[in-house]
């Protein structure tokens, strides 16, 4: 038993006597086959854990740190994947004219839609470089995906593209969650659906990509979510609901408070709502706050 618990190899007792020594000696053979099958799958097991979180530590210095510093928006976002591996995704591309953002969503969680999604984050920025029209960005990409994955795996996603010079949100969804927006000013929210269809779902996405355009004022809100966030569950079963998120939002957001204020206020009630019921699925929320303070300052003031 010692040499087993010491990784050495057990040598079996060799008796043919049938009294009580005899049926000793096969329990305990027996026992010891066995413990040496559970040691065996032990350090499989352990070897694949440790694989899985260099695949985690991967996968997390692929997604931002931090959102980058963007003209006219101050932004929060974080994911929170369900296991080692998570689907769930977002990045964000600067230039001088504009700024694109991202969120994405991988069928499930775990191994398989961590794949899909370092494909997309790949494939995505490929195509920001190449295209300049955001509806064109997720036709090509859905092109280019749909060939490499099997029939049951696909992302839902959101594209935005600010431009700072006109305060323009454009956006593109695929099949994803409502995008928020609130106006602040105005004391408004809205749930605007992505429309869309998830990309890899379809050869052609070409009829069911549609750009939407609104105006952001200072102080106005954008909130976008996965579905590990409005379909958590808590111990009862009960589900956290869009409802409940909106509710949530609105009675926080003001001129006063800050992108991460309401990150926060969503986390933490989600949260409090799951109360220790495991996370089913990967969680990501970014929260986007226009504000006139982060505008580059016009040519003439700063000439003078």
């Amino acid at each position: 038993m010692k040499a087993l618990l010491t990784g050495k190899v057990y040598r079996k007792i060799m008796t043919s006597k049938q009294d009580e020594i005899g049926i000793m000696a096969h329990f305990f053979n027996e026992v010891t086959r066995n413990l040496e099958t559970i040691s065996s799958d032990f350090r499989s097991h352990s070897r694949i854990k440790k694989e899985l979180n260099v695949a985690q530590q991967i996968q997390m210095d692929l997604l931002p740190e931090k959102p980058p510093e963007i003209p006219g928006l101050e932004i929060t976002a974080k994911t929170r994947p369900a296991s080692e591996i998570g689907g769930d995704t977002f990045d964000f591309f600067v230039d001088d004219k504009k700024a694109l953002m991202y969120i994405g969503d991988s069928t499930g969680h775990g191994v398989p839609a961590g794949i899909v999604m370092v494909m997309v984050d790949t494939l995505i920025e490929t195509f920001i470089d190449m295209k300049d029209d955001i509806v064109d960005i997720i036709i090509s990409l859905n092109k280019y995906l749909k060939p490499h994955l099997q029939t049951t795996m696909f992302m839902t996603m959101i594209l935005l593209e600010w431009i700072p010079e006109t305060k323009t949100i454009n956006w593109v969804g695929a099949g994803h969650e409502y995008l928020i927006h609130v106006k602040t000013s105005e004391n408004k929210i809205s749930a605007i659906a992505a429309g869309g269809i998830a990309v890899g779902m379809l050869a052609d996405n070409t009829a069911l990509v549609k750009k939407q355009t609104f105006q952001l004022v200072e102080n106005d809100f954008i909130v976008l979510y996965s579905d590990g966030i409005n379909e958590a569950k808590n111990v009862n079963g009960e589900i956290y609901t869009l409802e409940r998120l909106l509710n949530l939002i609105k009675s926080h957001v003001s001129p006063e408070v800050s992108s991460n204020d309401v990150f926060e206020a969503i986390a933490n009630d989600v949260s409090r709502f799951m109360a220790g019921h495991p996370q089913e699925d990967d969680m990501t929320l970014m929260v986007i706050k226009q504000s006139e303070a982060k505008l580059p300052a016009p040519a003439s003031a700063v000439s003078s």
